[in-house]
């Protein structure tokens, strides 16, 4: 094999890995953040994907204040308002005692609720609506072509059977 060759295969191969890895990278920082408070404890939520209804939900909830640790129970995704949801009750992690956030820290531990509003599905983007749509458009239109010339060969051949059988009674 060629050394040129060699080399830029190489060099196409890093260039696929780096892309790669710039492509995967989205999940690295969150998409949204938000802030709760259950008692006198401040908690960030990071979203690193956007809680939509029929998804999976990446997320993480820490403290904001320093030596406070966060223990989860249970969490509960409710809809959005305008949505056609139900709540969805989701074990995070297995603790029979509580309900909700438990967050242990020096002020003791305070059990909350943090609500996460999840929307609905995303909307099909309308090209695509379109085009699902007028799918079967072409099909109909070359049914009803493939029907317009088989009737014109049969018309065809039928027009002048009949123009014979009409003339011959009349020439004995």
């Amino acid at each position: 094999m060629p050394k040129w060759r060699m080399q830029s295969t190489i060099a196409c191969g890093l260039l696929m890995f780096y892309l790669m890895m710039t492509l995967t990278a989205g999940g690295a920082s969150p998409l949204a953040t938000q802030r709760a408070k259950i008692g006198p404890y401040q908690l960030l939520l990071s979203y690193y994907s956007l809680p939509r209804a029929g998804q999976a939900l990446s997320m993480t909830i820490e403290s904001s204040t320093p030596g406070v640790t966060v223990q989860f129970s249970q969490a509960a995704l409710n809809p959005a308002p305008g949505t056609d949801a139900k709540t969805v009750s989701v074990t995070l992690t297995p603790n029979s005692d509580s309900e909700g956030v438990q967050v242990t820290g020096v002020s003791g531990s305070v059990v909350g609720v943090i609500p996460i509003n999840v929307d609905g599905p995303p909307e099909i983007p309308t090209w695509l609506g379109w085009l699902i749509g007028l799918t079967p458009l072409p099909l109909l239109l070359g049914f009803i072509w493939l029907q317009v010339k088989w009737r014109k060969t049969q018309r065809k051949h039928l027009s002048p059977n009949a123009s014979t059988e009409e003339k011959a009674p009349q020439h004995p």
